[in-house]
């Protein structure tokens, strides 16, 4: 359990060795704790040094010294707890940031758990829902593009609309209940244009944030890029041309490839996830065939596939295109781009396929650029891609939206209710309305230190 009258204090920068380290502490008692234990150069005391003034000086306990370090102070509430902070800049070794947390202890503060400080922003009114969320995505970002949105989200943006799609509905809401009041007299205060036009507006936004979920989800985890087809594809050597380097065997015996691998490459701001699969043909060697059935059930798990057809076997193309165009009716939310492959050699090409060349780094960075173009779209346009609660609760307000499309609007009862059901989800969106075992889950996904 936490109380808002506690000190707290933690590290705030990740484990292991580094120049600096950041001891955090927050609370009403932060200043007298710090206090005790850091000498400013210059000043009497650590009181006295102005708030956000950082200060050099000596930090430890009845005359032992534990580190030189520089020290500055928040006060409540413009820190990013809303309360008073004090912030410790050590010399980053675990032994010294480890007695410098104990010694603060031993004044006074108690250790924080996973994410208080961040759930003290919250409660103190720093930081929205949405805010928090985008701050787990900030930590977590692993590419520019992921980072890029999770910032715009971390800014405010999609909390600023939701407030005013509230507003908006709070108001029609208001004009209805007035209505009510007056029901005999048949005024009407809320015009049928206004209330239409609203949810008009508001359905659009929804299914523009509902649709940015799948791009956003890639983004956070890193689209899957599937290297599929025959034996002798190409798909070993293109694979190591995508990633950078010689990852994966490469023999002109076909089989090689059993087991899949998957290497991370980073393009156009986006960290994708790229597997290399066993070709896929029937075999009697148990150990292949179990590979190639692993490559044939991967296929659901794509975001993106490239079918490699040889271009030396010009055969079997039609056969293999036919192929990739079954695979794209049967799995509808994964791209399938045909490549021909060894277009190096008499410069083969395949009909309605990209053409491909490991010794064109040309052809290998159009690949790359290709698999880049859908995250790097239109992304200006988004107000903030959606994490999986929020996906589920705007899924709530889509409904709820259609819902009222098909009923009377004319009903000012009927329509009074539905206002108030369709404000629910749009209140927990934002953390106006949403209960502990939400926060609970949400704040126990950061580190002790945030």
């Amino acid at each position: 359990m936490m109380y808002s009258d506690d000190t707290i204090v933690a590290r705030a920068t990740p484990l292991g060795t580094a120049g600096i380290a950041v001891v955090r502490l927050s609370g009403p008692a932060a200043l007298a704790v710090a206090t005790r234990l850091f000498r400013p150069a210059g000043y009497a005391s650590f009181s006295d040094v102005p708030v956000r003034f950082i200060a050099n000086g000596l930090v430890g306990n009845d005359g032992e010294i534990i580190d030189q370090c520089l020290a500055v102070w928040f006060r409540a509430p413009h820190s990013f707890t809303g309360e008073d902070v004090v912030e410790f800049h050590l010399h980053g070794t675990m032994l010294i940031t480890d007695r410098v947390v104990r010694l603060c202890v031993l004044h006074g503060a108690r250790v924080a758990t996973q994410g208080e400080f961040t759930r003290r922003a919250f409660l103190n009114g720093k930081i929205d829902l949405t805010q928090v969320e985008a701050l787990a995505d900030v930590l977590a970002s692993e590419s520019e593009q992921a980072l890029y949105v999770a910032q715009r989200q971390l800014h405010g943006e999609l909390r600023r609309r939701l407030d005013e799609f509230r507003e908006r509905v709070l108001h029609l809401l208001a004009l209805l209940e007035l209505e009510l009041d007056f029901v005999e007299e048949r005024y009407q205060f809320a015009s049928i244009e206004e209330v239409t036009g609203l949810l008009d507006e508001l359905r659009v936004f929804v299914d523009g944030l509902l649709t940015s979920y799948n791009t956003g989800n890639r983004l956070r985890h890193g689209p899957r890029i599937l290297l599929l087809g025959r034996p002798n594809a190409g798909k070993s050597s293109l694979f190591n041309a995508l990633v950078g380097y010689g990852r994966a065997l490469v023999s002109p015996v076909e089989g090689t490839t059993r087991d899949y691998l998957e290497e991370r490459v980073a393009h156009g701001g986006v960290q994708f996830r790229l597997v290399d699969t066993a070709g896929l043909r029937h075999t009697t060697d148990l150990i292949e065939a179990e590979g190639v059935e692993r490559a044939s059930d991967l296929v659901a798990t794509a975001d993106h596939v490239f079918y490699l057809i040889d271009s030396s076997r010009t055969e079997s193309a039609a056969e293999e295109l036919a192929l990739v165009d079954r695979m794209r009716n049967e799995f509808p939310h994964t791209s399938f781009v045909a490549v021909a492959t060894k277009c190096d050699e008499q410069h083969r090409s395949v009909e309605g396929a990209i053409s491909c060349s490991v010794h064109d780094r040309s052809t290998i960075t159009g690949l790359l650029d290709l698999l880049a173009e859908d995250y790097t779209r239109n992304l200006s346009d988004i107000v903030a891609l959606v994490n999986e609660r929020q996906y589920h609760l705007l899924g709530a307000v889509r409904s709820h939206l259609s819902e009222i499309e098909y009923r009377s609007t004319s009903d000012t009862e009927l329509l009074s209710a539905d206002l108030r059901i369709l404000l629910a989800p749009i209140s927990e969106l934002t953390g106006s309305a949403v209960g502990d075992d939400v926060l609970n889950k949400l704040f126990s996904s950061f580190c002790i230190g945030k």
